[in-house]
């Protein structure tokens, strides 16, 4: 596709392709293509943090709705991205940029395998790998990757070259959702990379636990979707179903303030607050797991049928809400409230 032919409105077209991707009929190449071709994938990046991240939240927001499989692939690349402006040297930088200039996809993998990923040794001033890593989203579709590696020192990001099919594992992919991400193992041994800032760099935060509202902004995105849906099917409603619409509503609504709140406390603040986008994990999975649970109850047998787009929307949203580490991420904010208030 050309710059040309770029459609007018993407999420559209996005949202139109996305049960074929889950049958695995079709691959999502074409629609991270049109993420770049049309600006979205460009304006995902500038928007993730300063006075514009509000645009940022709509985006996600709109490619959750679209598809959840497409929009955590342009997660990932925002990330990868954001770690590289933060933690790479100048000339990394500029490298990445050009690439992704080129519509090179960028992600972050950070699950190890049965065989954590290490720094074997240096060579010719590069990292050589050992390990595996696996949910390593976007095979074959992401060119470039971030990765941490076990050190000496600590946790190294490590910028790698991805897109060698024979290190591949998507037989490890058997998933109820977002099978659409081909994701699975990628078999680092031997394999040369950049070390990316220093050890430890990865958990820094702002932007380690802070940038949660990111994919908290796709699963909310998600939800506005089984609204439209329940909206949709609903033409003359029973006292029951009119509870169930203006409830999904009331939800959707919350989980996007929830998310708009967060994105502004981490990335438009001169004292960014994780716990802000901690909560809103909390409360956006929250509302999703009721909004799931109305529309099965609202579609009935419908929503767990073949080809209902609904019934693949609450599949991958149901799974994408469990990664990852939620009972650590609660604990975490429930310490940071609780010193917050210590200090008060």
């Amino acid at each position: 596709m050309t710059r040309h032919e770029v459609p007018t409105d993407p999420f559209a077209t996005i949202a139109a392709r996305a049960g074929a991707a889950d049958r695995a009929e079709r691959d999502l190449s074409d629609d991270i293509r049109l993420l770049f071709d049309c600006g979205v994938m460009q304006r995902l990046c500038d928007c993730a943090t300063g006075p514009s991240v509000a645009r940022g939240v709509d985006l996600l927001c709109r490619l959750g709705a679209a598809n959840l499989s497409v929009g955590r692939l342009a997660e990932g690349h925002v990330n990868a991205l954001r770690l590289i402006r933060l933690y790479g040297a100048a000339e990394q930088i500029a490298r990445a940029e050009h690439a992704a200039a080129q519509a090179q996809l960028f992600g972050v993998w950070g699950a190890d395998g049965p065989r954590p990923v290490r720094i074997d040794r240096t060579a010719d001033g590069q990292a050589v790998l050992a390990g595996a890593k696996r949910f390593c989203s976007g095979l074959g579709l992401v060119r470039h990757a971030v990765v941490t590696a076990r050190s000496a020192r600590g946790v190294q990001l490590v910028l790698i070259r991805a897109d060698d099919e024979r290190r591949h594992d998507t037989a490890q992919w058997r998933t109820a959702g977002m099978r659409a991400t081909l994701s699975g193992g990628h078999d680092m041994e031997g394999l040369r990379g950049e070390a990316l800032g220093q050890a430890d760099d990865y958990m820094r935060e702002p932007y380690f636990e802070g940038g949660i509202w990111r994919y908290a902004a796709l699963h909310a995105g998600a939800l506005e979707a089984l609204a439209d849906a329940l909206g949709r099917h609903i033409r003359d409603p029973s006292p029951m179903q009119a509870a169930r619409l203006v409830e999904m509503i009331r939800l959707t609504r919350g989980a996007r303030l929830w998310v708009e709140h967060a994105a502004n406390a981490v990335e438009n603040s001169p004292a960014p607050d994780i716990t802000a986008s901690l909560l809103a994990r909390e409360a956006v999975e929250e509302a999703c797991l009721r909004g799931i649970a109305l529309c099965e109850r609202a579609f009935g047998t419908a929503a767990f049928m073949d080809g209902n787009p609904v019934e693949r929307i609450r599949r991958d949203l149901a799974f994408f809400l469990r990664q990852a580490n939620l009972d650590g991420k609660t604990q975490l904010a429930a310490r940071l409230i609780l010193d917050g208030r210590a200090t008060q």
